[in-house]
């Protein structure tokens, strides 16, 4: 698997966040796109950034709850044939 970095120059716990989340959901096999999960784990941290977040472990953790929320997502919408949910 090739390492993505992610930087954000307006805090440094931002980068730390990414690799405490990209670690976790590596060894937890839960990373199928490496590029998708990148631009998602940056987006949500920049956001939390954005917001004013500064605690390391919790952007981590939200980036990491919201990446598997995701993920459980895309996989109800291919098991329904992108039927958003509904079960038609």
């Amino acid at each position: 698997m090739t390492h993505i970095i992610f930087s954000d120059y307006r805090n440094t716990a931002a980068e730390e966040a990414y690799e405490i989340a990209w670690d976790f959901l590596t060894r937890a096999g839960a990373i199928r796109n490496e590029f998708e999960a990148c631009v998602f784990l940056a987006q949500r941290i920049a956001v939390m950034v954005d917001q004013g977040q500064t605690n390391r472990i919790r952007m981590a953790n939200r980036a990491i709850s919201e990446y598997q929320q995701h993920a459980d997502e895309s996989d109800d919408l291919m098991r329904c044939g992108g039927c958003g949910g509904e079960g038609r």
